[in-house]
């Protein structure tokens, strides 16, 4: 991967809808050499989609929050409880991401959903899955900053 395949990612991070020939204007290259490249990007899974942003509040997902789970680990049940979660992860369209962590906590899941009443039905679910010892729910009230844009370092993928 050189630079021009860094800022193609960057220019398709920021508009995925970008045309091959604004992404060749951009990085001084032909159409077709831009084309080849994307291509490859793609087929090395370095790039693995496309999607549209969406404004949570249009479409009613006004609660953004963040939940922290730790796990009581009664007779080696986690590990089934952590099937039945990532299952739930899985078919649940509100949890945004869910991450298995090191330190004090055991999961980390950032949820999207309709309002509280919508958040505590899915916390009860989730609870339901594994025996949890402790469960911090942040409620978020405004967002700074909020991206899933990777800016891939020099010593990316050769």
């Amino acid at each position: 991967m050189d630079e021009i395949d860094r800022s193609l990612l960057e220019l398709l991070q920021a508009n995925a809808k970008a045309s091959n020939a604004e992404l060749a204007e951009a990085v001084g290259l032909t159409v077709s050499s831009v084309f080849e490249r994307v291509k490859k990007l793609e087929h090395r899974g370095i790039i693995t989609g496309y999607t549209a942003k969406v404004d949570p509040a249009r479409v009613g997902k006004d609660l953004l929050a963040f939940v922290r789970l730790s796990f009581a680990d009664t007779q080696g049940n986690v590990r089934d409880g952590l099937e039945r979660l990532r299952d739930v992860c899985q078919r649940e369209p509100d949890i945004l991401e869910c991450h298995d962590v090191a330190g004090e906590d055991c999961i980390v899941l950032k949820i999207r959903s309709r309002g509280t009443s919508e958040l505590q039905r899915l916390l009860g679910e989730l609870k339901d899955c594994v025996p949890v010892s402790r469960s911090v729910t942040s409620i978020v009230l405004e967002t700074l900053k909020e991206s899933s844009a990777i800016r891939p370092g020099p010593e990316a993928e050769r």
